[in-house]
């Protein structure tokens, strides 16, 4: 029996659901390929690929960590391109309970806001945005990534966070999602790319990974959870 070919995708944790499900797709597809995932805020992933952790396919949800991993030679630079595009939200306890509309509600006495660290994308891109509106109010907890966002608001520890549209629409049993407008809202590009010296031999499977993403199967995944297509 020949032994199943492993890949390794360490993905940006806004991209899990869409993720999950090209990738039961693609082994339905590639009996000999299993596909392992980690998902977690890109900032994180930059730490653990320079810390050695092995990896075949990245996909992150700014150019700023990729540029790290670039710079530091962990990433093919001629292998990088541009998956898929996402926008920010206001994201809500189920129903809006608290009827934020906007993002200087969030300013209210009394509400929890979360937001993601500032050296993950979601919290850098939130900055951006709040500054934008010309709004500040103090943070009640900073998260890892943007599905820690959508947890703590699920749970009912917080009010309400900033995070990504396409969290609204894939965490709905959870949160719901408030639209930002679009003057002060940003596009966030998802860049893409394969390791240098990645850990399966085969490298037909990073491509054909690659291309089932940018396949209609991939297209239709990511639309679906709300991302924009380039």
């Amino acid at each position: 029996v020949k032994k199943k070919t492993e890949l390794i995708v360490l993905a940006t944790a806004s991209l899990a659901n869409s993720f999950e499900k090209i990738g039961k797709v693609f082994m339905s597809k590639f009996l000999n390929v299993s596909v392992r995932f980690n998902f977690a805020g890109s900032a994180t992933l930059v730490t653990q690929i320079q810390q050695g952790a092995p990896v075949d396919i990245v996909a992150m949800a700014d150019t700023i960590n990729m540029n790290k991993v670039l710079s530091s030679g962990e990433i093919d630079k001629k292998s990088i391109s541009i998956l898929t595009r996402n926008k920010l939200a206001i994201l809500v306890q189920r129903g809006n309970p608290q009827k934020i509309k906007t993002l200087s509600d969030l300013t209210r006495s009394g509400l929890k806001v979360v937001l993601c660290d500032l050296a993950q994308p979601c919290g850098k891109y939130a900055s951006t945005v709040l500054s934008k509106a010309n709004v500040s109010f103090a943070v009640a907890s900073r998260e890892a990534s943007a599905s820690g966002v959508v947890s703590r608001i699920g749970l009912g520890e917080a009010d309400a966070g900033i995070a990504y549209f396409t969290d609204g629409l894939v965490a709905g049993d959870k949160v719901d999602a408030v639209k930002i407008a679009d003057n002060l809202n940003l596009i966030a590009e998802y860049p893409i790319g394969v390791a240098t010296k990645p850990k399966t031999k085969d490298k037909s499977a990073i491509v054909a990974f690659i291309a089932m993403t940018k396949s209609s199967v991939g297209r239709k995944v990511l639309a679906e959870n709300g991302f924009i297509l380039p």
